[in-house]
């Protein structure tokens, strides 16, 4: 369906991003009109752009559920502007015959880096130094124990693009790698120096424990204070994925009784957090305002390829990374 000036619609719900200048010269150059919605306008603007959107990009913090979905009669293509998908119904996108695509390779390198960066800051104790030295003091003791990084172990929870990065990276500090994924192969664990391990070993070995996998029904609380009592005393957790893999009160439990040694967070289950958070009221915790992916490179690659996938579905073109190929039968351009 066309509006009245002869242009398909591309509908952005999107609370995250002010600017959309990238998105709008590709979207104008290629014939589309585009409508930005943000939550306290989404009532208002629901009836007047659901039934006549071609294509709905929705940015990761914004919810598109199934009664939105519903509603949605015009439209082809849902584009997850993410590399994760958690915040769109796909299985009721799929029922209503329309695709869904998301950009899971844009911000790899940053990602990775950000995971090791928490890895080192932990390691190396900065945010005690830091805030040390601002209250006027000088003792390199006083933040022990430190051990030497080389003798770590560190685990991947997951070992996708992201994961296989941050081993590469970490590779030349001399630790150990570890990596549970049942969907791997040893091949490609053996191609990447690391030791692929069920997942009871993974909590078993690791003093630094890195997550890398999805939200979904299999992972949501994955890491719960069981699993938390099960890794060495005094080990680590980092979480560059979603905050939902974690259950945040077992974590916070684990690190109150000194069993876990700290945790560096990127995503939380509440983005933003409410200041009492326990999370946010122990010095063994420092988080990172889910940011892990940001580079001005990552975000212009993002949007670039958020943009070209909502126009390749509504004109028929090939999609990168489809999460309901089947669909594409149903498609009619």
């Amino acid at each position: 369906m066309t509006l009245k000036n002869g242009k398909r619609l591309v509908w952005i719900l999107d609370d995250e991003w002010t600017d959309h200048s990238i998105e709008k010269a590709l979207y104008e150059k290629n014939g589309f009109d585009v409508k930005v919605t943000r939550s306290e306008n989404f009532v208002e603007d629901f009836p007047n752009y659901a039934p006549y959107a071609e294509a709905v990009v929705a940015q990761v913090g914004f919810q598109c559920t199934a009664e939105i979905i519903d509603k949605l009669d015009s439209c082809k293509i849902i584009s997850a502007s993410a590399v994760g998908f958690n915040h769109i119904d796909v299985e009721a996108a799929t029922k209503k015959g329309i695709l869904v695509s998301h950009v899971p390779e844009y911000c790899s390198e940053e990602v990775s880096d950000h995971a090791v960066t928490h890895i080192l800051t932990l390691s190396r104790r900065f945010p005690a130094y830091n805030e040390q030295v601002k209250r006027g003091e000088w003792d390199p003791m006083d933040t022990l124990p430190i051990k030497r990084f080389s003798n770590n172990t560190v685990g991947l929870l997951g070992f996708g693009r992201i994961a296989r990065k941050a081993a590469q990276k970490l590779k030349g500090f001399g630790v150990r790698l570890i990596a549970h994924d049942p969907y791997v192969s040893k091949e490609v664990f053996d191609k990447y120096s690391v030791e692929g391990v069920s997942f009871y070993d993974l909590l078993n070995q690791s003093t630094f424990l890195t997550l890398h996998v999805p939200l979904n029904p299999d992972t949501k609380n994955i890491i719960g204070y069981e699993q938390l009592k099960m890794m060495p005393q005094g080990a680590f957790v980092i979480n560059t994925s979603r905050g939902g893999v974690i259950n945040e009160e077992d974590l916070y439990r684990a690190i109150q009784e000194g069993h876990i040694g700290g945790a560096g967070l990127d995503v939380l289950l509440n983005e933003p957090p409410h200041l009492d958070d326990p999370l946010l009221n122990t010095d063994k915790v420092y988080v990172t305002p889910h940011s892990a992916y940001i580079s001005e490179e990552a975000i212009v690659e993002l949007k670039t390829k958020t943009s070209q996938n909502a126009i390749d579905g509504v004109t028929g073109k090939p999609i990168a990374h489809l999460l309901n190929p089947k669909v594409l039968k149903a498609v009619k351009i």
